[in-house]
């Protein structure tokens, strides 16, 4: 983690594409502008952690439901009870 000073107004720039200026600085809290191109997603972590949770959440639960699609064994013994003469 990259740890550094910066007093209002100033600025740092992420790779050529994102620029972070310190707006405010008030007692309890800074408050940041962030100017970064269109197809980089910006969270604030705790909205980024919920989100990823939803994710995980919809993965396992998907992979919980049952599939409709019978068994090898099950469709060998359809395919028996189903032959052509």
């Amino acid at each position: 983690m990259l740890v550094v000073t910066r007093k209002k107004d100033e600025k740092l720039i992420i790779g050529n594409e994102i620029e972070i200026q310190v707006l405010r600085i008030g007692r309890d809290n800074v408050r940041l502008g962030i100017k970064a191109p269109a197809h980089i997603s910006i969270y604030r972590y705790e909205i980024y952690e919920a989100i990823k949770n939803e994710n995980v959440s919809a993965v396992t639960s998907q992979t919980a439901v049952t599939s409709q699609i019978p068994d090898k064994d099950t469709l060998d013994k359809i395919s028996k009870g189903m032959k052509v003469e």
